[in-house]
């Protein structure tokens, strides 16, 4: 049976909002009317999303905010709900918030549009985020919530039919820097080895020169490794390149290295990729055609699918030059300075521009688990990561969402300075594939 949702106003918001909800989220058949005739004919569950009171209904009393076309700071003010953070109060019923409109401001990163401030590295800074600041970041929020409302809708419809959802795990890896010596020509290793021996870096020299003599593998060449674990626990992982035109934050190996370009066609042919925007390209975006291109004839791959360098993107101008390029599927939303749910859900979700007050047809898959962020950012031990880990997977799974981990080829290899980590990994797929 399906759910029928009334509401004197459509809009595009509300629209896309409810799409998000019960068809991403709650796997849920639902109707939307404006008509009350179609309200007294239901038999099922129904939500009376207005102001009105309506017999046999779920209400949920809207707040402003998606009936709006512009954008305006909001003064939000929180208090619990089911034992859990919420927001947009409105009424004293069941549900006594605007669920749709606080999911809205989470997903649609509303906030971001309206906080100009940027950290070090010209990014929304976590800190400022409403979910930082009110403690729940590190839960997905969104997912919560709706969880209970369908407990709502069943207690008051229990023939409502909403398919079973099952968690997914999706393995991703951002490759910034393919090797640390191999295949980086005289130059740069002669570079490295001065800078090795004004350092007194003796142990990182002797590494240099065994490699480079064959004698040892490459510290960041973990790729052979990272295959044998894919066949071990049946993986399809996605493999996000970076292929700028160089500068201080885009290191890798020059896009005519041939091995590179083997090693990105070896890639190819087994996993999906992706590119890998350099930092630079939010500043001139006339570079992100050119690195899409790259990989383009590179892998002889149509390329869809982007993870920004350094997470770094600006809402809505990022996004709306990736559409541009033709990309389909995003994988930014996360922060690069904590590990934690930035738009408060672990669903993927249609980007809506809030710019233009519409939907678009970018896929965003939100990631909540980041090494880089445990180990440069939040200064964690192995240890402490490895409970940060089932934390998070824990969490994904509660709500039958998608769990996407970002890690990075340099730290699953052999250098000095990520000892253990690669058993760290190998922890996170067997806590998510029991044997």
């Amino acid at each position: 049976m399906s759910l029928l949702i009334y509401t004197e106003t459509l809009g595009p918001r509300l629209e896309y909002i409810l799409k998000f909800i019960f068809d991403e989220v709650l796997a849920c058949e639902y109707e939307l009317t404006t008509d009350l005739e179609n309200v007294k004919k239901h038999k099922g569950a129904c939500i009376n999303y207005s102001n009105k009171k309506i017999e046999n209904t779920v209400r949920i009393v809207p707040h402003a905010l998606l009936s709006e076309s512009v954008l305006t700071k909001q003064e939000i003010e929180c208090f619990l709900w089911h034992e859990r953070k919420a927001f947009f109060k409105t009424s004293n019923e069941e549900v006594s918030f605007d669920i749709f409109s606080a999911t809205f401001y989470l997903v649609s990163r509303y906030e971001e549009y309206v906080i100009k401030d940027k950290d070090e590295f010209h990014r929304f800074p976590h800190e400022k985020s409403f979910a930082f600041k009110e403690g729940f970041l590190t839960i997905p929020l969104v997912d919560i919530w709706l969880i209970e409302l369908k407990n709502i809708l069943l207690a008051h419809s229990p023939k409502l039919v909403c398919k079973q959802k099952e968690f997914k795990f999706i393995p991703t890896y951002d490759i910034d820097i393919a090797y640390s010596y191999k295949h980086k020509g005289l130059l740069r290793n002669a570079g490295g080895a001065i800078r090795d021996i004004s350092k007194g870096d003796f142990a990182s020299l002797k590494n240099r020169k065994n490699v480079l003599l064959n004698k040892a593998e490459d510290p960041f060449d973990s790729f052979k490794i990272l295959d044998q674990l894919h066949e071990q626990f049946n993986l399809s992982p996605i493999y996000f390149f970076l292929l700028g035109s160089g500068g201080k934050l885009d290191k890798n190996l020059p896009v005519g290295n041939k091995q590179f370009q083997l090693l990105i066609q070896d890639i190819s042919t087994k996993y999906p990729i992706g590119i890998h925007p350099s930092f630079r390209s939010n500043d001139k975006v006339d570079e992100l055609p050119l690195e899409i291109n790259r990989l383009q004839k590179i892998s002889s791959k149509e390329i869809n699918k982007s993870r920004q360098h350094y997470i770094r993107f600006t809402l809505p101008e990022t996004f709306q030059n990736l559409i541009e390029q033709g990309i389909k599927e995003e994988y930014s939303m996360g922060y690069g300075s904590i590990n934690g749910f930035r738009a408060s859900t672990a669903n993927p979700f249609f980007w809506f521009d809030l710019e233009n007050n519409k939907v678009t047809d970018l896929k965003v898959f939100p990631f909540c688990f980041m090494e880089c962020n445990s180990f440069f950012e939040q200064k964690q031990n192995i240890e402490e990561t490895k409970k940060e880990i089932a934390h998070y997977i824990g969490e994904v799974k509660n709500v039958k969402g998608s769990f996407i981990s970002i890690w990075h080829n340099f730290s699953l290899g052999s250098e000095p300075l990520w000892k253990g980590w690669l058993e760290l990994y190998k922890y996170q797929l067997e806590l998510i594939n029991p044997k």
